[in-house]
């Protein structure tokens, strides 16, 4: 595991090994889609090969359909169909870009921070696009998303860091609203200890549901191969050969392209890339409100400090989705099992962050589980060609800092790019490309974290 300094967690490098086959049952997994288990006829040969089967697998997959109805495509999955990261998630799609404007632009610059920016708030409008295009069941729900704050210091710096944002780039910043009233948070339904909150456009979605939604579209309509409870074992090359051969514990696979898209699992199967990239494990929980009445009109970030938080959603049948809880999480890549500060923390947060002084009020949890996020050096996601001897077929795809719902979707398409030999447009942004001389910054980072 990566020294990387965002999130909270014990430091070392950890091999995440491949997903268990005994993983916490998330909400989203409750409703299995007919695809859940799917396994096509077994390919021998294959134009790109997928490990991983979520949001970056499905958005890869269909970038390359677009660009070549043809191509003949496989998706390997450990597990059933979606069953990482993305169907373990808080079902929030929105951007908290100008909380980390003043590192970006620090590290990265000005244009690449503004790149970046422009970058995470355009999954919006795409996402949507593609779901309503396609008309996937996915329970999208447009809202205004809230960054509500309970320390005073960090409000402070958000401010700040707002109005930076606005001298820079103000198109971007405009899309943000601030809240600082008794009577706005009051309408917000925040309790007291909330001094303030930043508002943007956003959504909610049930992600596992739009990932195979748009799996099954493609199976249907492109030919697209899908393999599940298939674990990749090695992926091997040979100089002088024009494939990779994927290893799997069903067969081997031959492929012109192997794309690794398994987010905080990375390190287990590029056994180069393990001290630049954690796996770490979120916790998330489901809750009825004991009070059939409440309701929440916007899907909540709270903010604590500046790299504490926790995420919540209320869906339309009235069930709220909590997560995330930085506190005591494990560097691990086992979803087998919860964290026990994290569960305790999660079901006691909404009675601190919200006005319930007056109601009868209360929850009942009806799901906890967890799931693995994937933490960088640097805290880019790793994107591109394998730079290393004997990868020149392999491809990387993760590593999204916990926030992939803004992030993956359209990596997706930058990869897919690249695997075709296409220009790549300026707007996709270039700090994330896995290159030598980036291996190169970490390695020193790396170094000096451990003096």
């Amino acid at each position: 595991m990566s020294g990387s300094p965002d999130g909270i967690y014990l430091p070392g490098v950890v091999d995440p090994g491949v997903p268990t086959p005994r993983s916490t049952s998330p909400y989203w997994l409750s409703k299995p889609s007919k695809y859940a288990k799917w396994q096509s006829p077994w390919p021998n040969t294959v134009d790109v090969a997928i490990v991983g089967s979520g949001m970056s697998a499905m958005s890869l997959a269909r970038a390359l359909y677009q660009k070549r109805p043809r191509i003949r495509i496989v998706i390997i999955e450990a597990r059933e169909l979606c069953s990482g990261a993305t169907g373990r998630n808080g079902g929030h799609l929105k951007t908290m870009s100008y909380a980390t404007w003043p590192e970006r632009k620090r590290l990265m610059g000005v244009d690449e921070a503004i790149r970046v920016t422009a970058f995470e708030q355009s999954h919006l409008p795409e996402m949507v696009s593609c779901i309503q295009e396609n008309s996937i069941d996915c329970d999208l729900n447009l809202l205004e998303g809230l960054d509500t704050y309970y320390d005073e210091g960090l409000w402070q710096r958000s401010i700040a860091a707002l109005e930076d944002l606005r001298k820079h780039a103000p198109a971007l910043a405009g899309k943000y609203t601030l809240y600082s009233t008794r009577e706005d948070l009051s309408r917000f339904k925040c309790s007291e200890r909330c001094v303030g909150a930043i508002g943007v456009k956003c959504a909610t979605v049930w992600p596992y549901r739009f990932v195979t939604g748009m799996v099954g579209r493609m199976i249907e309509k492109n030919g697209l191969l899908v393999e599940t409870d298939t674990v990749v074992q090695q992926v091997h090359e040979r100089e002088g050969d024009g494939h990779a051969v994927v290893k799997t514990s069903r067969g081997n696979i031959e492929a012109k392209h192997v794309v690794h898209a398994t987010n905080g699992w990375l390190g287990h199967l590029v056994h180069e890339l393990r001290p630049f990239i954690s796996p770490v494990r979120g916790n998330v929980v489901r809750q009825m409100p004991v009070s059939p009445n409440y309701r929440l009109n916007n899907s909540i970030w709270a903010r604590y400090g500046d790299k504490d938080y926790d995420y919540l959603i209320q869906r339309a049948a009235g069930d709220i989705i909590v997560g995330r809880a930085n506190t005591a999480r494990a560097a691990t890549g086992d979803d087998s099992t919860t964290d026990i500060q994290p569960q305790a923390h999660l079901r006691g947060i909404p009675s601190q962050i919200f006005d319930l002084e007056d109601q009868n009020f209360g929850f009942k949890v009806t799901h906890a589980w967890s799931g693995i996020l994937g933490f960088t050096q640097d805290k880019s996601p790793l994107v591109g060609q394998l730079p290393f001897p004997d990868r020149k077929h392999q491809w990387v795809c993760g590593g999204y800092q916990g926030l992939g719902m803004v992030k993956a979707f359209k990596t997706g398409q930058m990869v897919a790019l690249m695997i075709l030999g296409e220009e790549v447009p300026e707007s996709y942004p270039r700090s994330m490309l896995l290159t030598s001389d980036r291996l190169e910054a970490m390695e020193a980072t790396l170094s000096k974290a451990k003096l």
